[in-house]
């Protein structure tokens, strides 16, 4: 049996528009205790950004790190404290926002590939190894004042561009090590 445990967050930047902000996520793999993969990474955007966008990008990033892992036919038990996600996933309550329905659409595409999977939350104390590696993206952007600088510019340009509801790609790292 596999476990992906996912977690995202958000933070404001210093831009003009109050719902512009970075989506920072992280997500590991589990075969029973120990960690065969795990990710982090981020994105940004320049309106409609917030912690619901940032907790699917790190289901997504995990749902298809598995499938580039070649698991399909495992058991898989999917894992995250967004509570609203979890539900959303099992078909429990409904996606309502227009900036969150096309990743919650691609999510469940890609949860369509797992022959076997489960979905479960998990208290934040529980959650923590997903944290680390979400936190972990956003220190790496913070104590790294060009990248910072970078971001922001990238941001306030597809501001200005009329494109502030694109998701701005930042970087990742995904890193598998053998089964």
């Amino acid at each position: 049996m596999l476990r992906l445990e996912f977690d995202g967050l958000f933070r404001n930047t210093d831009t003009r528009h109050s719902s512009a902000g970075i989506m920072c996520y992280g997500w590991r793999i589990l075969r029973g205790r120990r960690v065969i993969a795990h990710g982090h990474g981020t994105f940004a955007r320049g309106h409609n950004a917030n912690s619901n966008i940032a907790e699917y990008l790190a289901l997504v990033e995990g749902l298809e790190a598995l499938l580039d892992m070649g698991i399909s036919d495992e058991r898989i038990i999917v894992c995250g404290d967004a509570k609203s996600v979890i539900c959303q996933m099992q078909g429990l309550a409904s996606v309502s926002s227009a900036s969150v329905k096309p990743l919650h659409t691609r999510a469940m595409r890609l949860a369509r590939h797992f022959e076997n999977l489960r979905w479960q939350w998990l208290p934040r104390k529980h959650n923590r190894g997903a944290d680390l590696l979400s936190r972990h993206a956003l220190k790496h952007l913070w104590h790294d004042p060009a990248l910072y600088q970078s971001v922001i510019s990238r941001l306030q340009s597809a501001i200005r561009a009329g494109l502030s509801n694109r998701l701005l790609d930042m970087g990742g790292l995904r890193i598998y090590q053998s089964a």
